[in-house]
């Protein structure tokens, strides 16, 4: 018995070291490239695939939604990931925040603004967008704070960012990091895609849901909503599984994916 644990382990291991592309047709009007929760304290799979496999694809856009450590000691990994990605890509790399990232902030050992500027002082590419929203080629592009700590009205900011996007015939496209944001969202008639992370897709999907019904409170994945696209009040939603692995460093039943939107 032990044998065939220690075997499923390793299996496991393995499948979580494999990276995916997938390549998704959702009216966007640019080719968004999506990753999210990289987690780099563990990192399984090598940054420079994750960057080489991205930038084959040409993206106009880079999206990551969160989670990219939870312990100081570990960001220069993320930064010289970013450093090589944004460099290489050559084109805007947008980030927001996730529930790991904020640890750091709780700790105290740095403040959100120093990170964020750390971040943003990488490349002219990069940028953090923490209730913010910026314009590229006629595609509204809102980043919100992660929802656990967020404490704007990031319901007011996206119906805000609604209205800018009708009044200009913009596309408009959300990133966040925790798909249950979407719950207290109205319908965004302007709205073509919320892009998220988090729930690394049933990073080990087990019967019954069990994993997110017993052990997380998030509200979505006890629904069955926590991979692939989605619409939620009116609002469609795409949740990634993401590239890193939280708690071990394996995974069954979902692999680790980057995703190219156009």
């Amino acid at each position: 018995m032990i044998t065939l644990f220690m075997i499923a382990c390793i299996l496991m291991n393995i499948r979580a070291k494999k990276l995916s592309v997938k390549c998704i047709e959702a009216g966007i009007g640019i080719r968004v490239a999506l990753i999210s929760d990289l987690h780099f304290d563990t990192v399984l799979i090598k940054p420079s695939l994750i960057v080489n496999e991205i930038c084959a694809r040409s993206p106009d856009v880079i999206a990551i939604t969160g989670d990219l450590c939870s312990d100081l000691k570990y960001f220069e990994r993320v930064t010289s990931f970013i450093d090589l990605l944004a460099y290489k890509a050559a084109c805007p790399v947008f980030i927001t925040l996730g529930n790991h990232d904020c640890r750091i902030f709780e700790s105290g050992k740095c403040t959100k603004e120093k990170y964020i500027s750390v971040l943003e002082s990488i490349s002219p590419n990069v940028r953090v967008l923490e209730n913010e929203r910026v314009v590229y080629k006629d595609v509204l592009i809102g980043g919100l704070g992660d929802l656990r700590s967020n404490d704007d009205d990031y319901v007011g900011c996206a119906v805000k960012w609604n209205e800018e996007a009708e009044e200009n015939g913009y596309k408009y496209i959300l990133l966040t990091h925790n798909p249950d944001i979407v719950i207290d969202m109205p319908d965004l008639s302007a709205l073509t895609l919320i892009l998220a992370g988090h729930t690394h897709g049933g990073q080990v999907r087990v019967p019954f849901n069990i994993e997110f019904r017993l052990l997380k409170k998030d509200i979505l994945p006890k629904k069955n909503i926590f991979y692939g696209m989605h619409e939620y009040g009116g609002n469609r939603l795409y949740i990634t599984s993401g590239i890193g692995c939280s708690a071990m460093p394996i995974r069954f039943g979902s692999r680790a994916e980057a995703v190219i939107f156009e």
